[in-house]
């Protein structure tokens, strides 16, 4: 009810209903890991097109078939990936950036370890507002022209435009640290602000040119207001000039309130200008000259950069010279990028990594959610078998490429009895390479493992038919696949299918092909219930849209009312997956189940603090076999 019923009237109460709808999880963001020209190593990165691919990774590479299958994901229906760079070791490139004493000031460091980091070109100008305080830098990757540009950036720390901020966490490139000591940034010389040259103070200054600011070390700016002609008094422009810098030092120590910056502030005649300096070295000392909020005299004083002057930073000491070097072009470059391929003996330690720091497969450990494993060309057994048992734990299913050294029907045959392959109904296995055009050889073809095709199709059919529907059949088509490593007649079909293997078939209408959909316990002498590959799926589908729809229950009073909610819930999402056609059955009673009450949570799971639920459903399973009886109808005679 509401709250307090102080006068009377109708009150308004919304009251929430009991219903929480639960979504459906995607089912085909698939996880890529392979080798790749460039990207972040181990570090799980989402993309969406091929193009990302090309941006992050580096695109196509004749050593690498995952690039080769991501491109085919996308072209068969893929929308949604995340990839994982592996290598079996891999150093970054570097490029120390020294002052005009040569003296390391900074380090830019590749983002990305391996070769790619030695193509970052880096560049370096004074071409800025204040030239010589601060400075403008670039990286620019040479194999694309990617370029960022970072402009007006200082050594203070202290700064808005200080470089490391500007960089560390934005650039795509690298990252940089600042190599200079606390003993050095508190060593470095007052910052200063000199004038340009003058003329007569007396003939510049008037009622309408007496006053400007001063800020000294990113203090608040004092105001120099300037009495005239008492403040410049003096029988010859020197003398005149002289005094105009005492007034100036003097009025701005005035204003010094115990802060020795400005306490120690001074102002000299240098020749015919104005210097000023701050009166404490190191990092975040400077000086600058702004104009006066009326009167203004920094003009016709010439004070500040924008009216001729010089205004020097102490950090102005701690940049880097100017890059490239016309002398020396190349050392401009970052180096020392270098990285080791996996050999056979390296593919186990490289791909399965270190769970503790997500290196490897665990890397997918940082993804919130993906449906789909691929490791295309990796046949290693204990690779298979522990991303298969991966797979098993998150909710997930494994596309295994067949070993190319299987190159006919036996050779195959002989796989499937060996223990090569994770007996698992989380993992499909697809028989045999494809060839495809290859863009890095004008065409030619290239054999390439099947995995990354696959796994567009599962995506296109998910999309197009669901889940439920056997990502195999005519309408299975392989885009962009010339052609098969081997041809199969039905003869070798019927030998593989019943092992579990999966054949790419080519018909003469309907092309390349995927001619079936077991799991790899979906040979027919293990008669496993997740034989087919959407019954698995469907059930994953299912599992992770009820683990992810049904957290709210968590602390909720374990009783009737919530069980009520659960049930409701549960059945709503369960009777729209049977209006689209996912399950067998005429009616909801047919197709699903779904139970939460006394029978399935007894006091005992109560006091324990457990509540089960109880989902069941009736899977569609594919039509692998078309039977056609045919008989001859006996003529009759009409009388």
């Amino acid at each position: 009810m509401p709250e307090q019923l102080a006068y009377p009237g109708v009150y308004i109460e919304e009251i929430s209903t009991a219903e929480r709808t639960i979504a459906g999880v995607a089912t085909s963001v698939t996880a890529f890991l392979g080798a790749a020209a460039r990207g972040p190593v181990s570090k799980a990165t989402r993309i969406s097109s091929f193009a990302d691919f090309e941006r992050i990774f580096g695109g196509l590479s004749t050593d690498s078939e995952m690039s080769y299958g991501v491109r085919q994901f996308f072209l068969n229906g893929g929308r949604d990936a995340w990839i994982v760079r592996i290598v079996k070791s891999a150093t970054l490139a570097r490029l120390p950036l020294v002052n005009s004493k040569a003296a390391t000031v900074l380090t830019v460091t590749a983002l990305d370890a391996g070769t790619s980091g030695n193509d970052i070109q880096v560049g370096v100008d004074y071409a800025t507002p204040t030239p010589d305080s601060r400075f403008n830098i670039s990286f620019t990757r040479s194999s694309d022209g990617y370029a960022e540009h970072y402009l007006d950036a200082s050594m203070n720390s202290a700064d808005a435009r200080y470089l490391p901020n500007l960089v560390n966490g934005i650039s795509q490139l690298v990252s940089l640290i600042r190599d200079v000591s606390r003993s050095r940034l508190n060593a470095l010389a007052a910052g200063s602000s000199r004038s340009g040259t003058l003329a007569d103070v007396q003939t510049l200054l008037d009622a309408t040119h007496t006053d400007f600011e001063v800020a000294v070390n990113g203090l608040p700016p004092v105001t120099v207001s300037l009495a005239l002609p008492a403040d410049i008094a003096g029988r010859t422009p020197t003398q005149r000039l002289t005094s105009l810098a005492r007034t100036i030092k003097l009025k701005v120590r005035g204003q010094a309130a115990g802060n020795p910056a400005l306490s120690g502030f001074s102002c000299t005649r240098s020749g015919q200008t104005l210097l000023m300096k701050s009166g404490v070295g190191g990092e975040f000392s400077s000086v600058r000259v702004l104009p006066g909020r009326q009167n203004n005299a920094a003009s016709v004083l010439k004070l500040g950069t924008a009216n001729g002057g010089i205004e020097i930073d102490a950090v102005a000491g701690i940049r880097p010279v100017p890059l490239p070097d016309l002398a020396n072009p190349a050392a401009a470059f970052l180096v020392g990028g270098s990285e080791t391929p996996c050999g056979p003996a390296d593919v186990y330690p490289a791909f399965t990594g270190n769970r503790a720091s997500r290196q490897g497969l665990y890397a997918l450990d940082d993804t919130g959610l993906f449906n789909l494993l691929v490791m295309p060309g990796i046949t290693d057994a204990g690779v298979l078998a522990d991303a298969a048992a991966y797979c098993t734990e998150r909710r997930a299913f494994l596309i295994v490429d067949a070993p190319l050294s299987a190159s006919n029907v036996s050779s195959m045959v002989a796989v499937m009895a060996g223990q090569s392959l994770p007996k698992s109904d989380h993992a499909a296995l697809y028989f045999p390479w494809t060839t495809i055009a290859d863009p890095l050889n004008n065409g030619q073809p290239r054999l390439t493992p099947p995995s990354g095709s696959v796994a567009g199709l599962y995506a296109r059919i998910d999309n197009s038919r669901g889940v439920w529907k056997a990502p195999a059949g005519t309408e299975a088509h392989l885009a962009s696949v010339q052609s098969l490593a081997l041809q199969l007649t039905d003869a070798d079909n019927g030998r593989l299918n019943p092992l579990g293997v999966n054949c790419l078939r080519t018909f003469p209408v309907n092309g390349t092909v995927a001619w079936g959909a077991r799991t790899l316990r979906g040979s027919d002498a293990l008669a496993s219930e997740y034989k087919y590959v959407p019954v698995r799926r469907m059930a994953l589908y299912i599992e992770e849209s009820l683990f992810r729809g049904t957290q709210w229950a968590v602390f909720e009073p374990n009783d009737e009312a919530l069980w009520a909610q659960i049930r409701s819930n549960i059945d709503a999402f369960m009777y729209g997956l049977f209006r689209q056609g996912a399950f067998q059955g005429n009616t909801p009673r047919e197709a699903y189940l779904v139970k939460c009450d006394r029978e399935t949570t007894t006091q005992n799971d109560i006091d324990n603090g457990m509540v089960n639920i109880l989902v069941g459903f009736a899977p569609l399973k594919p039509a692998e076999f078309v039977i056609i009886r045919m008989q001859q109808q006996a003529g009759q005679t009409q009388g």
